[in-house]
């Protein structure tokens, strides 16, 4: 079986549907070349500012707080390399492994954000992906990710100077649709969505300090915390745009790609899942989506996938089959019991055997059993 895991966002191609997304790992291309040979198709740069302010030429530490080892706040709001650098040789050492390279320009200066786009498509980049949604930027000098007369003055502006592909990179926010559905009547390309969600904080209750060293504490949630909100993002912007998703957001395996795919990503971003895993991340994830495939022969594309689960939510579901104890996996251990708050589950002792976890008569389908199940024995699953 041929499997085809090229994909595309318009115009521009891709080998498989993983980017590496823009952020500090992005401040040079380095993280990219490493990462290129295990499956990444394209890099999105650090967002570029044509003049950047004392205080952001620098960034803050710690930029990032982890927290439930695959969840970080992050402030990531500078830019310790000037633009040039990107225009003078980074877009060319991309451009040579013959992957497309997007710039992300920040959308904040209108005057500095086309300057940049002029000056990069001397370059022939293949995308500007114009970041009008970071979060903690935004709590600290205007909130531009639910601002519709600035878009539509950025656009107006951009789409007379260039005619490069536009990515409106957007975040989750009572505004999202009317945002995404004027940058596509502008004529914006694609929809990249979400940027990290917040600000949100932590803090360090031994120093009682916040735990990045921004101003005013506050960072960007990423990581797997925020997969599912990224994930109705993406669902809800591809039942109204024509012009492709491309799907962000806490995505750290196979699986999670494939549901973005399904809700309608044409491709996907990786940040948090790179960042503190490494490179390598993109060579698990690319063999479990081949693996995926030989799973699930019935798919052979991964544009097969894009878009198959947009009418699976048209009703309200009252009633679901009771999920299914497989008995060799179940290794006894008992963590579902507790986790079922209907008294439906009890540990059944078996003479020479593990106990097996039995479900009863009363089960009302919640699934919690099945969520708690842990991954390594996956013995509790959900009916079809």
């Amino acid at each position: 079986m041929i499997v085809v895991l090229e994909t595309q966002v318009g115009s521009v191609k891709l080998a498989t549907p993983l980017l590496l997304a823009s952020g500090y790992i992005t401040e040079t291309p380095e993280f990219f070349l490493k990462s290129q040979p295990h499956g990444c198709s394209g890099m999105i740069t650090r967002s570029l500012k044509e003049h950047v302010p004392a205080e952001r030429s620098k960034v803050p530490a710690p930029r990032y707080a982890v927290f439930d080892q695959d969840n970080m706040l992050n402030c990531e709001w500078g830019n310790e390399k000037p633009w040039t650098d990107w225009r003078d040789s980074g877009v060319d050492r991309v451009k040579n492994t013959g992957c497309p390279i997007i710039v992300s320009v920040s959308g904040r200066d209108l005057e500095g954000c086309c300057h940049l786009i002029q000056a990069f498509d001397q370059k022939n980049v293949d995308a500007y992906e114009i970041n009008i949604s970071c979060s903690h930027s935004g709590f600290l000098h205007g909130n531009l990710n639910v601002d519709l007369l600035h878009l539509k003055e950025l656009m107006k502006r951009v789409r007379t100077i260039t005619s490069t592909p536009i990515w409106i990179k957007l975040s989750y926010s009572a505004m999202l649709i009317p945002m995404a559905q004027l940058a596509e009547e502008l004529g914006a390309n694609a929809i990249v969505c979400t940027n990290s969600i917040g600000p949100g904080m932590l803090i360090d209750t031994k120093t009682t300090k916040q735990k990045i060293g921004i101003k005013g504490g506050g960072g960007g949630v990423t990581g797997k915390a925020i997969f599912p909100i990224a994930l109705q993002c993406v669902w809800q912007l591809s039942q109204v745009l024509k012009i492709p998703v491309v799907g962000c957001g806490g995505i750290f395996t196979a699986d999670q790609a494939i549901q973005m795919l399904m809700a309608g990503a044409w491709a996907v971003q990786l940040y948090t899942a790179p960042a503190l895993q490494g490179p390598t991340v993109f060579k698990r994830i690319s063999a479990d989506l081949d693996k995926f495939f030989v799973e699930n022969p019935e798919h052979t594309s991964i544009r097969g996938l894009i878009e198959l689960a947009l009418d699976k939510a048209a009703e309200h579901q009252f009633s679901s089959p009771p999920p299914v104890v497989i008995e060799q996996k179940c290794t006894g251990c008992g963590i579902c019991i507790p986790a079922c708050a209907f008294d439906a589950m009890e540990m059944i002792p078996r003479p020479g055997k593990r106990a097996l976890a039995v479900i009863k008569g009363n089960c009302n389908s919640c699934n919690a059993c099945v969520g708690v199940c842990p991954p390594k024995f996956d013995a509790i699953k959900a009916s079809s």
